[in-house]
């Protein structure tokens, strides 16, 4: 009866991995030569959330609807950990030198240690605005896989949600398909 027992769990366990597994390989596999760049439906997608609290790097709290100045807004959830986050981060802080006039850039760090997060932002040489999250607005918005990234217009409004690895080319493609 026990090698039963165990051999369900067992089952269930491994089944559950493959399943995640299977579902992060579905991200975001469009290539970059694909016209459109496919988002995804997300529980945050038409939300308002210019009035979550975040933290700046010195622990400041304020709502975030302070650091939203542009029509579009990208808000990039990372940390230090996540190889996909350096990978990526790159190809923002050289986005964030070029990008047009009416969109913004914004990094939210999440499950980090301030060390880390700090050695990460200097190692990149990020200039754009770094905030912090905390786990339970990360919970609220179900903000459940890092690199998550969401487009938000001026009034707080996400618009889109991206999950999984961004480049340049990607980040161009859903803009414009915002505008």
């Amino acid at each position: 009866m026990k090698h039963l027992i165990t051999a369900i769990l067992l089952f269930i366990f491994l089944s559950l991995v493959g399943y995640s597994i299977y579902q992060a390989t579905q991200f975001n596999t469009a290539s970059d030569d694909a016209k459109q760049v496919t988002t995804h439906d997300h529980p945050i997608n038409n939300q308002n959330i210019s009035n979550v609290t975040v933290n700046d790097l010195e622990s400041n709290q304020f709502k975030l609807k302070e650091q939203l100045k542009h029509d579009i807004n990208i808000i990039n959830f990372w940390a230090s950990w996540c190889g996909p986050c350096n990978e990526e981060m790159p190809e923002l802080v050289a986005f964030d030198n070029e990008k047009p006039n009416h969109v913004g850039l914004i990094g939210m760090n999440v499950q980090d240690k301030e060390k880390n997060r700090t050695a990460f932002i200097q190692q990149y040489k990020a200039k754009y605005p770094m905030l912090v999250l905390d786990e339970a607005q990360m919970k609220k918005y179900k903000i459940n896989n890092i690199p998550t990234t969401i487009f938000v217009d001026k009034n707080g409004k996400v618009l889109k949600t991206y999950i999984g690895e961004l480049n340049r080319n990607k980040l161009e493609k859903i803009i414009a398909d915002l505008k």
